[in-house]
This record gives C-alpha cells, sequence and structure tokens, in this order.
C-alpha cells in the first residue's frame, strides 16, 4: 500500500509530471513521494521467454528437404516398375543384372491389356523412380494382385487434347467409342485412352494419340523467343517452343507438337538466328525437317503452298500485295501484274511489258497483236482502233466508236 500520495488534477499533470526515459526511472508526482517504475525485463529473459514460445509453436510439415545439393523427398516414398519376365530372380526378390528383366516399365499392362506377371516396389528418397530394375524387390503379379481390370476407348475426332475430354467426360462433339484392349485399333482413330484397376484402385485415363493429322488453314507460324539461342531441330526445346508458338499464334490449347499435322511449317526467331521447320512423316515418325528452300523475306518455304492445300475463298484480293510484280511462268512465257512499270499495269507474252503482245496500260489502253500476224488491235478509250503493221510503222485501218 502507497501512503501519502496526494491527487494531481488534471491542469497540473501536463505541467508538474516528468517522466525520464530508460529502466528504473523515476516518475515525479509533484508530491513528496514517487513511484519507481517496474525495472525493464532483461533482454536474457526475453530471448528465454521467446525460445519457450517457439519451442510450443508445430512447425509445418513439407514434403520436400534440401540436403544441400538438391531437393529430396522429406520422407520415403514408394515406387512400383512391372516386367514380363525375369531370369536369376533370387530368394529376396532381386536379380543381379539390368539384363535379368524384361520389358521393364512402369505400366502394370501390356498394349493388349494383359497384366505383366512382375511387379517390383523401391523405397527410395530420390525425387524420381530408379530406371535400374536391380534396384526392385520383385514377386509375382498372381500372388500379390487378386482382381484388375484394363478398357480401352477411342476417338475419331482431330480436335486438341485440350478439348477431347476422357470417355466419362467428353468434349463438346466428342464421341469414344470402347474397345477390346487386344482388339487392333482402328486405322481412323486419333486418340486411344486407356485405364485400368487393380484390386479396387483406379487410375486417370491414359489419353496419347496415334495419329497425326494433316495441318489445315493455320498458315505459317511465325514466333519470336527472346533471351534464348537457337535449339537443335526435333528435341525437347524446340517441340515445347512450337507449341507455345502454335498457342500464341492460332489462340488454342496446343499440347503436343504433333497436333499441328503434317505439312504445318514453323519459324521461330531465337537472340542468335531463325529456326525453320516443316512437319513430315519420316519411317511413320512425325519428323521436323528444314525446308529445301526458303525465301526468308516474304516467309515463303518450299513445298508449303499447294492447290490442294488452299481452301475455298481462303484467298482474296485483300490478301495479296506487292509493290513490284506478281509473275505467272518464266522468259517470255509470262503473264504480269505489274506495279512498278510506269505504262503497262497487266502484260502476256513478252517479258518487256512495250513489247508484250497483250498489254494493258496505266490509263486503260488496250493493245492486242500476234507476232506472226500484220495486224494490231488498240482499245483506248471509247474507240476501237485496228492497224496494219509492218517495219517503217503501223497504218490506221478501221476506227470504230468515237470518230470525232
Amino acid at each position: 500500500m502507497i501512503k501519502n500520495m496526494r491527487a494531481i488534477p488534471p491542469w497540473e499533470k501536463k505541467n508538474n509530471q516528468r517522466q525520464t526515459q530508460g529502466p528504473g526511472s523515476l516518475i515525479d508526482r509533484g508530491g513528496s513521494n514517487t513511484i519507481k517504475a517496474m525495472p525493464a525485463t532483461p533482454p536474457i529473459e526475453i530471448e528465454k521467454r521467446l525460445k519457450k514460445l517457439e519451442t510450443g509453436v508445430k512447425q509445418l510439415s513439407t514434403p520436400v528437404v534440401n540436403d544441400g545439393k538438391s531437393w529430396i523427398p522429406a520422407t520415403e516414398v514408394l515406387y512400383i516398375a512391372y516386367a514380363s519376365a525375369l531370369s536369376n530372380l533370387g530368394t529376396d526378390g532381386r536379380i543381379p543384372n539390368q539384363s535379368d528383366c524384361t520389358n521393364f516399365g512402369y505400366l502394370p499392362f501390356t498394349n493388349a491389356g494383359v497384366l505383366y506377371p512382375f511387379r517390383g516396389r523401391l523405397v527410395s528418397k530420390s525425387v524420381y523412380p530408379s530406371g535400374d530394375s536391380t534396384d526392385y524387390i520383385w514377386e509375382s503379379t498372381s500372388t500379390t494382385i487378386t482382381s484388375s481390370n484394363y478398357v480401352r476407348h477411342y476417338s475419331k475426332n482431330d480436335a486438341l487434347l485440350s478439348a477431347i475430354g476422357d470417355p466419362d467426360n467428353p468434349g463438346s462433339g466428342i464421341t469414344w467409342t470402347s474397345i477390346a484392349p487386344a482388339t487392333a485399333i482402328p486405322g481412323t482413330a486419333y486418340w486411344v485412352a486407356d485405364k485400368f484397376t487393380i484390386d479396387g484402385a483406379s487410375s486417370s485415363w491414359q489419353i496419347y494419340p496415334v495419329k497425326t493429322g494433316v495441318s489445315t488453314n493455320i498458315g505459317i507460324i511465325s514466333h519470336t523467343k527472346s533471351g534464348y539461342n537457337k535449339p537443335t531441330l526435333n528435341d525437347a526445346t524446340w517441340k515445347a517452343d512450337v507449341i507455345l508458338a502454335a498457342t500464341a499464334n492460332t489462340g488454342l490449347a496446343y499440347s503436343l507438337h504433333t497436333e499441328l499435322g503434317f505439312g504445318a511449317v514453323v519459324v521461330i526467331t531465337y537472340d542468335n538466328g531463325k529456326l525453320f521447320g516443316i512437319l513430315r512423316e519420316v519411317g511413320g515418325t512425325a519428323t521436323w525437317q528444314v525446308p529445301a528452300d526458303i525465301v526468308d523475306g516474304d516467309l515463303v518455304v518450299d513445298g508449303t503452298i499447294a492447290t490442294d492445300k488452299i481452301s475455298a475463298n481462303a484467298i482474296t484480293g485483300a490478301k495479296i500485295s506487292s509493290g513490284t510484280t506478281i509473275t505467272a511462268g518464266t522468259g517470255n512465257n509470262v503473264g504480269v501484274l505489274d506495279g512498278a512499270d510506269s505504262t503497262y499495269r497487266i502484260y502476256a507474252g513478252h517479258a518487256t511489258p512495250a513489247s508484250a503482245p497483250f498489254r494493258v496500260a496505266q490509263d486503260g489502253t488496250v493493245t492486242i497483236e500476234q507476232a506472226t500476224s500484220t495486224g494490231k488491235l488498240v482499245i483506248e478509250g471509247d474507240v476501237i482502233k485496228v492497224y496494219t503493221t509492218s517495219a517503217s510503222g503501223d497504218t490506221l485501218r478501221v476506227k470504230l466508236g468515237n470518230l470525232s
């Protein structure tokens, strides 16, 4: 109990109250007695209390940790592999050599929907399953698996992977047809979906392409990827860049480079140059090849423009433009649209406009003559003139129209 304290009126607090900073400071209340402030907690005590609080907080768990070299799982992971045959299998379930394992893989069924007779297990902290069959402990699936099922569907739709859905949830307008796994996949199928169930546990649908279509109406895809140098044609980087380029140019969600179809042409500009590729079938495999001829200025690639590749109404006047000439034929056997000549805009039969037997001038004058004939027809404004031609000059023989 504190004695001899008087009440301090509010108007005295501002003038009389004085407080010094720091631990153990005195507060003067204006009377004869003072109150010593509570001493500050020592830093060591604060640290002890903070540590006590930290130990009481449950740390969040993480699935991976860094061992100083790379990220690895925080706990051990079970990996499963399958094989069609094993040799020299020991009583401990291991094989001495990788050659003792036939058809090593991670899927439990063959392409015909038959369960592989051997299953291997590996407990590891690696983020990737081992590809070495000697790392696994093997056992027969006939004694460890009580029930299994394998189903397969196919689709004739050539839509993108992002649009086809799956047999349980097909995309809009997509039809999936059930087929026995051992039955040959129809040649008209573009996509196949597989799903398996083992002891009541089902996998997700595994969807993969079995046919590459023909590129239609996507044109030549041009793209720029800054900050990177050219990869190698057909490597993983190139194929990934093709998908990015196709998506950027069309706005469609491509998932596989083969979805562009055979005949697709892609040119990507990197920091150290351009890389061109045309998708073709080589030995039954979709392969990107360098075109034989490339006109880089207008990006015309040999073999990319053919009559059967141009759809009806795809080319209109608004899509053809040239500041010089558009020529069909070679030498003097040509037909030309000329935007550079000072007099003639259309001519045929000679590479020199003024010498062409058929020519149309900028002002609309039409001249028609034949090299083996001595006559010439000229349509000029509202007059038609017929001349006899000779080495010494042309002689007007007939004039029709405005005779004034």
